[in-house]
């Protein structure tokens, strides 16, 4: 509670939380349902472990790389870097399975007809093509800047 008195969470928030911890309930519950007692327990076991590598090693290292990112990229580069290694993020997360060949076990193969890692590495060139675009733009936007009495 604020010093007036009032919750300083909004109805919004309440709504949000209601709909969002609805939907993790109903999530776990469908990944569940249709595990035996062993394999509940190594379900568990690798979402705690998910939980601690990312609590203990990812985010200390995302913190680690925008500090660095804050004291060596120049200010006018620092969004389009940024905006780079978010983008590279969620390529090589989503391009994670893929890349590891998982599903080549199956012994279909229209499962994965493509070259991934031919396919991930363009879209790599593609989102960084297009942050250097963006931080060329912001550096000529900064030295127009600074000629403009």
């Amino acid at each position: 509670m604020s010093r007036s008195g009032s919750s300083r969470y909004g109805p919004l928030f309440w709504a949000a939380l209601v709909v969002g911890g609805g939907t993790m309930v109903f999530g776990v519950a469908g990944a569940v349902s249709d595990l035996d007692g062993g394999e509940r327990l190594r379900w568990a076991a690798w979402l705690v472990g998910l939980d601690l590598f990312h609590d203990l090693l990812l985010a200390p290292a995302v913190v680690l790389l925008g500090v660095l990112l804050g004291r060596l990229v120049p200010a006018p580069w620092r969004p389009p870097v940024q905006a780079g290694l978010v983008g590279t993020g969620l390529v090589l997360l989503v391009a994670w399975a893929p890349l590891r060949g998982t599903a080549e076990k199956t012994g279909n193969p229209t499962i994965q007809p493509l070259d991934y890692g031919t396919a991930t590495l363009t879209v790599l060139a593609v989102v960084w093509s297009l942050a250097a675009v963006w931080a060329v733009a912001r550096l000529v936007a900064a030295r127009r800047a600074e000629r403009l009495p």
